[in-house]
């Protein structure tokens, strides 16, 4: 597929109607405010690889809080609003839809949250995370469906790459490092060497990361269909023992982790259960410590840690 490829057929054949419907009175509004509207992210690269993806992710050359604002009276959807980043985020019915303003990102210093001005679509794709995840579709009718893929996002989904756009991406956002895995794994691709280079050597990034970004971070790689991998993934990469060097990824923990999912859908905390079941009483304060869980969360973590 070519850098000129559209994908208007994969949007209405992957998408529910609904979806589709949705996206044609967002493009309206656009047009109808002189702007560009696409779709970005994750939904993209999902279906360029054919799998679902329902959560609409739009980036538009403009003001995006005034398009979410009619978006949301049009079609009778809960809006939450983000002035400082403008951004916002509509639920209808079922379905959560994002859109925010092309923009520029710079970091004060690492990890810190972005300073952010109106950039291009261009500018906006190269602060994402991962190329596979850095291209766009236009959503404008005379455009509808064209793919803009300009940093070889096609290419390394072709070739099943997770690459970063430049060199400082883990420094400015080291929780791209656990997302590199969690991609890695979950779409059984590999991290390209430069990218994996990278990764080393600012592993000790992490510690600039607030707990409740860490936090969430894990929680995702626990939501995985199965997160022992990214688990054994980062334990082998020394991104793990940054949580707690007690954590063991070894053959047993894999076991349970397998042996929780065949007795039910098993929760977060079931699963940080297993990961802390061999910590001493003080390794496990300092792990939960460090992350700040709740102590609800501790306490159910305490209920069911697996001896």
């Amino acid at each position: 597929m070519s850098e000129k490829a559209n994908l208007a057929d994969k949007i209405e054949q992957s998408l529910p109607a609904e979806l589709v419907g949705l996206i044609g009175k967002a493009a309206a509004i656009a047009v109808s405010k002189n702007q560009l509207l696409y779709l970005v992210g994750g939904i993209v690269r999902d279906l360029l690889l054919g799998q679902n993806n329902f959560d609409l992710d739009m980036v538009v050359e403009g003001d995006a809080i005034g398009l979410a604002k009619q978006f949301a009276g049009d079609v009778d959807g809960k809006l939450t609003l983000h002035p400082m980043f403008n951004t916002a985020k509509l639920t209808i019915n079922k379905w959560s839809v994002d859109i925010a303003m092309a923009r520029t990102e710079t970091y004060a210093r690492p990890s810190a949250l972005p300073t952010v001005t109106p950039g291009t679509l261009e500018t906006d794709l190269f602060r994402r995370d991962f190329t596979i995840n850095a291209m766009a579709v236009c959503l404008n009718p005379e455009h509808y469906g064209d793919l803009s893929d300009l940093y070889g996002g096609l290419d390394d989904l072709k070739n099943k790459l997770i690459r970063v756009l430049h060199e400082k991406s883990f420094i400015d956002d080291a929780t791209r490092i656990w997302r590199a895995i969690r991609y890695e794994q979950r779409l059984g691709f590999r991290i390209e060497s430069e990218t994996l280079g990278f990764l080393k050597r600012d592993v000790l990034m992490l510690r600039t990361v607030g707990d409740y970004r860490l936090r969430r971070e894990l929680g995702l790689v626990l939501a995985e269909e199965e997160p022992e991998k990214v688990l054994v993934r980062a334990d082998e990469l020394g991104v793990l023992e940054r949580l707690q060097p007690s954590i063991k990824v070894d053959d047993r923990l894999v076991a349970q982790f397998q042996e929780a999912r065949r007795s039910g859908a098993p929760s977060q905390e079931i699963y940080l259960s297993i990961m802390t079941s061999r910590m001493t009483g003080q390794a496990f304060e300092e792990f939960v410590s460090y992350l700040r869980f709740s102590r609800q969360t501790v306490n159910k973590i305490k209920d069911m840690r697996v001896k």
